[in-house]
This record gives structure tokens, sequence and C-alpha cells, in this order.
């Protein structure tokens, strides 16, 4: 290939295709009277191994189509009124169907015009993959029985078009999709074509990592200057990384991204960014192993880590670091979502307060669980407070120790299975004109998940009652009165190691959980 590789770049033959359905605005959801915009349908394509085009990264089986770079030119699918179509029943509140990529329309929002051409690319350069993760696109799009697409790889000549064909107006391009770009024997090449061509177009792409364990590749990718790379590795020991990337080896997918970096030190260059996205699952989310892959981050000069949360495979999700989670508060400043994952797997998260809903609990009766930490306010009008709490939790782990925190003093209660432990303490006169602040913290949190026949994923404290709120309890329940222990060097010190906060009484007035940013 000579230097000026736009200039000498050769014809490609057309072919025809199969467009699959080439009305997507047929399958749609009914109205549900609210508006829906999508940012994938007004400013980019997606083009997938076999040159179809489609719109966002959400259709793995290529089933909507909008034409093909085979047989026309991008002005003439762009200008397809499919897209028009998509856009109007959006906005009038209808929803595509197995996709999750629109989004509500904000107040004052409208209808976004459509200009002539896209500036936004997502380019599939192979649907093929090499490690066969356990996911329901990867398995389809990897069996030689099934064809997602009419080709696995996608014409470096057809790239090269394509590229000539957006030259003047493309300002970002995703060169990945379904499958791994890098399976790709020509990716270098589409990537040194798309710079030449586009010099200040934003670059993104992603892999597993182990394509480019050989050092050659990672220079000419450097050389190509991706802006932004995205290391997928869910795991740093064999065993847990193959769990899910069942193929692959996670000495390679490492030794590629190092490769990454080595390279990019060794052309004193700033690009590409490296993130390294480590999927979370519950047979790799042990701090001892997070902790690992951090220091292995740093050691490597990975520019931003990401723990990020998945629901996929659905038996696979990371309850440990759900929201109202210590784990989650721990480490939230790496933790990104993976779209949908809140919603797919209907997690209840706890209030501000660290509350989650009111319901009825056997044999207690109505309460509410807290996380792994809580506050509320009482009344203390009357010079004392009153509050019971309980737990459902198998007898085997009772009992539950609970710290109790009030403005003036922090003790700790002991709570057993299906009793409620109630606490009554005197309130000092200066705190009985308004509600009495009192925050709770367990170290002896659980998830039902883990040890009953449940999908509930919740992180869960205690059950909370106060007298003055709620109705009698179940006759059948105990009830034991006390006025709390009073904490021991120990038990500050494992407050303050759960909080992250060395303050006297380390469970007042902290943050209690964070929201999940969710992240296409």
């Amino acid at each position: 290939m000579s230097n000026d590789i736009v200039a000498s770049r050769p014809p490609f033959e057309r072919r025809a295709f199969n467009r699959k359905i080439p009305a997507p605005s047929l399958r749609m959801h009914p109205s549900d009277g609210n508006r829906y915009v999508c940012p994938w349908i007004t400013d980019s394509i997606t083009v997938h191994s076999d040159g179809n085009v489609t719109c966002g990264l959400d259709d793995p089986n290529g089933q909507r189509s909008f034409g093909n770079i085979y047989v026309q030119t991008v002005q003439e699918i762009f200008a397809n009124p499919e897209f028009g179509q998509l856009q109007s029943k959006l906005w009038n509140g209808h929803r595509c169907m197995g996709c999750t990529l629109y989004r509500p329309a904000t107040s004052g929002q409208a209808v976004a015009p459509r200009s002539a051409l896209p500036s936004t690319l997502v380019v599939e350069p192979t649907v093929k993959c090499n490690i066969r993760c356990l996911n329901d696109a990867c398995v389809a799009n990897n069996d030689p029985k099934i064809r997602t697409r009419d080709g696995d790889m996608l014409q470096y000549e057809a790239f090269a078009d394509l590229i000539d064909q957006l030259r003047s107006v493309l300002r970002f391009v995703y060169f990945f999709n379904y499958g791994d770009p890098f399976v790709h024997a020509e990716a270098e090449d589409m990537l040194l074509y798309l710079r030449q061509a586009c010099p200040a177009v934003d670059v993104i792409t992603s892999t597993n990592g182990i394509p480019l364990a050989k050092p050659s590749r990672a220079a000419k990718i450097v050389a190509s200057g991706v802006n932004t790379m995205v290391f997928t590795i869910g795991g740093i020991t064999q065993e847990s990384y193959e769990r899910y990337h069942v193929a692959g080896k996670v000495d390679l997918a490492l030794k590629g991204m190092k490769n990454i970096l080595d390279a990019r030190k060794a052309a004193a260059g700033h690009r590409p960014t490296v993130v390294w996205r480590y999927l979370l699952f519950r047979w790799n989310d042990s701090e001892a192993e997070i902790d690992e892959a951090i220091r292995i981050a740093e050691e490597f000069g990975v520019d931003i880590f990401h723990l990020y949360l998945t629901h996929v495979p659905h038996d696979g999700w990371s309850f440990r670091f759900t929201p109202g989670t210590p784990n989650f508060l721990k480490y939230r400043k790496y933790i990104e979502c993976a779209l949908d994952y809140t919603r797919a797997l209907n997690l209840a998260e706890p209030d501000a307060d660290g509350f989650y809903a009111e319901e009825d609990v056997a044999v207690l009766g109505h309460a509410r669980w807290t996380s792994y930490r809580a506050s509320m306010r009482v009344d203390g009008r009357s010079g004392w407070i009153s509050m019971a709490f309980g737990t459902v939790r198998d007898a085997a782990h009772c009992p539950a120790t609970l710290f109790v925190a009030t403005p003036w003093h922090t003790c700790k209660i002991q709570v057993d299975h299906l009793q409620w432990r109630v606490l009554r303490l005197r309130v000092p006169c200066r705190y009985r004109h308004e509600p009495v602040a009192v925050s709770v913290a367990t170290p002896d949190y659980w998830f039902p998940i883990a040890e009953m026949a449940t999908p509930d994923g919740r992180c869960l404290g205690v059950l909370v009652r106060s007298d003055a709120d709620q109705p009698a309890p179940d006759p059948q329940a105990q009830w034991t009165d006390t006025g709390g222990e009073p904490l021991t060097a120990d038990d500050a010190r494992l407050l303050a190691e759960m909080t992250g906060s060395p303050a006297a009484d380390p469970i007042l007035d902290l943050p209690l959980s964070g929201r999940i940013r969710e992240n296409a």
C-alpha cells in the first residue's frame, strides 16, 4: 500500500444483499402517550459487516434495514423516509421493538431536523469474535448454523468508499459493534485510511485485547491515531475470566492492552486513551480480585478503569455491587453501568435515606428493610424514643449486630431471627423540640438471593418499625426491650471502616447511597 492510501484506493465489487426488515417503523409498540426521541436516527448510521445499514448499537441480528452500502450511496440510504417515520412515531409515543436506545423527550425539546449525511458512523468491521462470550448476540453471531449477516467481514474497499462519501461531514466514528473489530485482518489498514481521509475525526474502538497480543499490530493502531480504545476484560484470573469470556486467555488479553500502552509510550504520543472495562459478575467481584485489577491498571498506565455493571448473563450479575451496598459506596468512583442494568433486573433501590419500600413481612408484620445503613427521624417530644428492629434472616446467621446512633448516644444491639428487639432511649431536653435524627448500620448485611430461594438481589440490613407509627405487631412475634450496649474500641473501628469515616459518631450525617449513571 502506498503512503497516499486515500489516493490509491481500489474500487470494490457491488453485491446485492438481503434487506431483512426494510420498514422498521412498522415494528413498534402501541403508543403510551409519551414523547420519545432517539439520537441514533437523527445524525448517525450503523453499518454491519455485510454492508446492511441499521441504526444504533442494539440490533444484534441485523433485523432493521434502511439500505446497503454495497448497492446504494450513503446519501440515498440516509434519505430513506423510514428514518422520518421512526422519528414521528417515537414523538407520538411508540417505541421500537427490541431496542432500548430511545429516550424520553425533555421539556422544550422538539423533533431534531435531519441533514443530508450523518456526522456519526458506527461501523462493524466483522461480526465474528474469537472468544465466544456468554451473551445471546455473541452466541448467535458465532454459531456456524446461524446466519445473522450476509457477510462476516466488511470489505476494505467498501469501507474506504464509505469513508470517502462521508469525509467532509464525519465527526465521530465508532469502530466496533458486534464481534471484535481486530479479528478483521485489515482492521489497522481501515483505521489508517480513516485517519488520512478524516484527520480531525474522533475514533473510538473496542476490543477484548487478544488479537493485539502481537506488538506489531498494536504499533499500527497507535500510528492510526485512534482516540479511545476500550478493553473489555472481566477478571484477572483464568478461572474467573473464562466463566464469561469462554475461549479467551486472560494473559493474552492483558498483554494486548499492555502492548497498546507500550506502543503509545514508544511513539511518545497521547493517543489512544485506554479504558479498561472490567465486567462485573458474581464470580469476579471479590474485593481481592478487584483491588488486584486496579493495581495492574495503575502498573500498566491505564487511563480509565471502569467496573462495569451488567445484567448479561442474567444468572451472573453482581448483586454485591448494586446501589445500597458497601461495595457500591467503596468503589463508586470506578462504577459504570451497562444500559438498562437496573431496569432489566427490576432491582429495588433504597431511597436517599437507605430504606426500601414498606412491606408485610411474615410473622413480624408491616415494616421497612434498611440497606446496610439508613437514617430516620423519630418523634422525641415525649422524652423517649422507641424503635423496634427485627429480621427474617435464617437463624444460623443470627444474632445480627446493629449500631444505632443519635446526636447524643451511640450503642449496639443484637437482632434475632423472627424477633422484635426494642430500643428505648431517653431524649435529653435540648433534643425534644424537633424530630430526633437516628442512624443505623449493620456489618451483618445480607442478600436474600445468596441465602434463600428467591431472586431478591437487595442488600438488606434489618427491619425497622416505630411503635408510634405502626399497628400492633403479630402476636406470634417475640418482643425484647433493650437500652443497647456501649461500643467497644473494636466496634468503633469496624464502624469507621464500614462508613469510611474516622468521626466519633461515624454513621451520622454521611451520604448513604449513590445513583448509577446509565451509559450507552
